[in-house]
C-alpha cells in the first residue's frame, strides 16, 4: 500500500503539492500524523524532482496550515516561525540527505539544528519563561471561564509549564520533522531499493561528540537551575528516543527481539498513558547504545 501511494504521489508533481496542502490544512488539528506526512511528501519529492519541487510542495503545506491557523487566531512572528520549522525544515534536511547520502548525518544535523534553535530563542528573547507565563495564565483563565478548573496551585502549574514549553515544543518539532524525513526516505526506498532504509535506520547514532554534549546537558539540567539546559534536555530525550528505536530495530534484525515486542513499542509510543514512560525507556536505551557502539568501534 505504501509503495503504491508513494508511486502515485511522484508520478505527477501536482499530486504531491495537493496532498501536501491537504496534510498542511489538517496538521494544526492533528500534527501527528499529518505534519509528518507533509514532511515525508517533501522528502520524497526532493529525491525524485529536486529542491525546487520539494520547496513548492512544502510551501503548499505551509500556506494551507497558515490559512487554517489565521482563521482562528491573530498572526504573529512565532506562528510564522513554527510553520516554517515544521514544513520547511524537512526540505532542508532532505537536501542534506540528497547531497550526502547519509541518513545518520542528516539525523545529527537535525539534532544540532534543534539545539541551535533553542539557543537562538534564549538569546533573542529577554525572558523566554515569562513569555509563556503570560500565555499560560490566559489559557487557564479561559479554561476557568469555560468551567474547567485544574486542581492544585495555579502559580506552580504555570511556573512548571512555562519552564518546559520551549523544550517540549522543540522536541516535538524534532520528532515531527525527522519523522517526516524517515517516512519520506522509506517511501523512496520502497520504490528504488527495497530494504535499504532498514539498513540505514539500524545504523542511526548520535556519535561521540553529540553523545558527550548530551551528557553535559543532562548534568547541567540536574545540577543547575538553567532554563536553557532544561530545554535542551527535552531535545536530548527526543534524539535519544530515535536512537533507542534504531537499537530496537537492530535487535529485531539480529533475532534478539521479537517482532511483537517491536510493535508493542510503537503502540506504547502513541498511547498517551504510556508515551512518557516509553520515551524515557527508549532514551535510556539509546544513550547506552550510543556509548556501547563507541566502545565497540574502538575495540
Amino acid at each position: 500500500m505504501h509503495r503504491t501511494f508513494a508511486a502515485w504521489l511522484i508520478e505527477r508533481p501536482w499530486r504531491a503539492a495537493v496532498a501536501s496542502a491537504l496534510c498542511g490544512a489538517l496538521a494544526p488539528e492533528m500534527p501527528l500524523p499529518f505534519a509528518v506526512a507533509a514532511g515525508a511528501i517533501a522528502v520524497l519529492v526532493m529525491q525524485r524532482y529536486g529542491f525546487a519541487a520539494a520547496l513548492a510542495a512544502a510551501a503548499s503545506a505551509s500556506l494551507a496550515a497558515g490559512l487554517v491557523v489565521l482563521s482562528i487566531t491573530a498572526p504573529n512572528v512565532w506562528l510564522v516561525l513554527a510553520i516554517g520549522v515544521v514544513f520547511i525544515s524537512p526540505v532542508l534536511l532532505a537536501y542534506v540527505l540528497q547531497s550526502t547520502g547519509s541518513l545518520n548525518l542528516t539525523f545529527q544535523v537535525a539534532v544540532l539544528s534543534a539545539g541551535a534553535l533553542l539557543l537562538g530563542v534564549h538569546v533573542a528573547v529577554p525572558d523566554p519563561i515569562a513569555m509563556w507565563t503570560t500565555l499560560l495564565r490566559q489559557v487557564l483563565d479561559s479554561m476557568a471561564t469555560a468551567g474547567l478548573q485544574l486542581q492544585g496551585d495555579q502559580d506552580e502549574i504555570v511556573a512548571l509549564w512555562a519552564r518546559t514549553m520551549w523544550g517540549a515544543l522543540t522536541a516535538l518539532a524534532l520528532a515531527v520533522v525527522f519523522g517526516g524525513v524517515l517516512l519520506g526516505r522509506w517511501w523512496w526506498s520502497l520504490l528504488q531499493a527495497p530494504g535499504q532504509f532498514g539498513a540505514e535506520y539500524r545504523q542511526l547514532r548520535l556519535g561521540a561528540i553529540l553523545g558527550l554534549a548530551i551528557s553535559v546537558v543532562f548534568l547541567f539540567a540536574v545540577l543547575s537551575d538553567s532554563a536553557l539546559a532544561s530545554s535542551l534536555a527535552w531535545v536530548a530525550f527526543a534524539a535519544l528516543t530515535f536512537q533507542g528505536l534504531s537499537a530496537a530495530h537492530r535487535q529485531k534484525a539480529g533475532g534478539r527481539l521479537n517482532r511483537g515486542w517491536l510493535a508493542a513499542i510503537y503502540v506504547a509510543l502513541i498511547v498517551p498513558l504510556s508515551m512518557s514512560v516509553t520515551v524515557f525507556i527508549l532514551a535510556v536505551w539509546g544513550f547506552a547504545d550510543n556509548w556501547a557502539r563507541q566502545r565497540a568501534q574502538r575495540a
